[in-house]
């Protein structure tokens, strides 16, 4: 497994741009949702997350936003924050400093938000520092690992449940690839995390 589950605090430390955590005193964690949205993943998440009146944040690839603009516009419509995700997946160690930002402006147009996350959470420093004026940058602590082929919907459930905290910021993918069990995973933490007291928010 070549990512942490939860994010180490040396991380906080070398990407200063960006937010990983939110501390509060009232037990609000902050789940989100990247690489959508997607016919058949996103408008299902959108209903579960209706059925419990829980507020998330997601972060659209513009690809896809282009491609589904009804259901960006339900996404804001029902209440939940977006944020840009660049407009092609892009990865950030991979692509110059002019490429990645003119990536990301071009997301814009179909993703008008002042929110942005790195796909993979790969950005070099540079990007970060010049992203930062136009956009808060947000990171996670809690990945509940729905993207990896070796993780079962148990250990993705047990991934969130066990490192979940006050102020956690939670990623999961409502995307081709692992949305269905990205839904069986929200459908069992959801309750369980109401149950232990933590109240959803979305990102501002």
């Amino acid at each position: 497994m070549n990512y942490f589950v939860k994010t180490p605090k040396i991380l906080h430390a070398l990407y200063k741009d960006a937010v990983w955590f939110l501390p509060n005193a009232h037990n609000k964690i902050y789940l989100t949702f990247d690489d959508g949205p997607v016919l058949g993943i996103t408008d299902k998440c959108l209903d579960l997350l209706s059925e419990y009146n829980i507020p998330a944040t997601f972060f659209c690839v513009g690809e896809n936003a282009q491609k589904h603009p009804k259901l960006v516009n339900r996404i804001t419509t029902m209440g939940h924050a977006i944020g840009n995700h660049s407009h092609s997946h892009l990865k950030g160690w991979k692509t110059s400093d002019e490429e990645y930002i003119e990536n990301v402006k071009q997301c814009d147009r179909f993703v008008p938000a002042n929110l942005f996350r790195p796909p993979y959470g790969k950005a070099k420093r540079s990007q970060l520092k010049l992203l930062k004026h136009d956009y808060k940058i947000i990171m996670w602590d809690v990945l509940s690992g729905d993207f990896d082929p070796r993780v079962t919907v148990a250990k993705g459930v047990d991934n969130v449940l066990s490192k979940t905290e006050s102020g956690s910021i939670i990623v999961m993918h409502d995307n081709e690839k692992c949305g269905e069990k990205m839904l069986e995973i929200l459908k069992e933490i959801i309750p369980q995390l109401l149950t232990k007291g933590f109240i959803f928010e979305k990102i501002t």
